[in-house]
């Protein structure tokens, strides 16, 4: 379980998330179980990437805002800077480590490269995935081996099977990843060419006498 300090912060002022983020704090806010009201703070941005790259994305955290207050926290949405990538504040979601609860993990794909070649392309058609289970159980990604797969396959929601104890959410028939040509060749394909070539030429005008 990762450890993150947080500090109370004064979210009256609009420039005092930007004061933060210049001294490399992120503008967060808790809510959730045993979180009476909504509490706005601010963590480290360096010790927040830490934590994210060492248990992933939905790691669980104990979140310090003093010496006898402190939170068992998940990372429920993250918002981004779409320029630098970087995290422009976080929701942390207070839990109980005994409830199930609903989080999004994202799809890995394995073997990519064993599919494309040529013109052939693996579409990632869902990069996330909603999964339910115990904190504890949740995995940080979920991993799709594509390398046996062929331009016309795919694989659906109801395909997958589950590496742990957790429910993958959504449709059934949904589709996660699919195999087929780059949308060049198929515009080019042995049909297409038939059509254009039986479609008659256009007459040409005759100037006006």
């Amino acid at each position: 379980m990762a450890t993150l300090n947080a500090a109370i912060r004064d979210d009256s002022k609009k420039s005092i998330a930007k004061q933060l983020r210049r001294e490399g704090q992120i503008p967060a806010v808790v809510y959730g179980k045993g979180v009476e009201e909504n509490e706005s703070i601010a963590v480290n941005a360096g010790e927040v990437s830490k934590a994210f790259r060492k248990e992933g994305r939905n790691a669980i955290i104990t979140l310090n805002l003093s010496d006898d207050k402190k939170y068992t926290v998940m990372a429920h949405e993250l918002q981004f800077n779409n320029l630098k990538g970087t995290i422009q504040h976080i929701d942390f979601l207070a839990i109980n480590v005994n409830e199930a609860i609903d989080a999004v993990v994202p799809v890995e794909l394995k073997g990519t490269e064993t599919v494309e070649v040529g013109e052939v392309v693996v579409n990632n058609q869902l990069s996330e995935l909603t999964v339910r289970s115990l904190p504890k159980n949740l995995p940080a990604a979920i991993e799709l081996d594509v390398s046996g797969l062929h331009v016309g396959d795919s694989i659906r929601i109801s395909e997958i099977k589950p590496a742990g104890d957790y429910t993958i959410l959504g449709e059934p028939e949904d589709v996660v990843v699919s195999v087929s040509y780059s949308s060049k060749v198929a515009d080019t394909t042995p049909e297409t060419e038939a059509t254009n070539q039986a479609e008659p030429a256009a007459p040409e005008e005759k100037p006006a006498e």
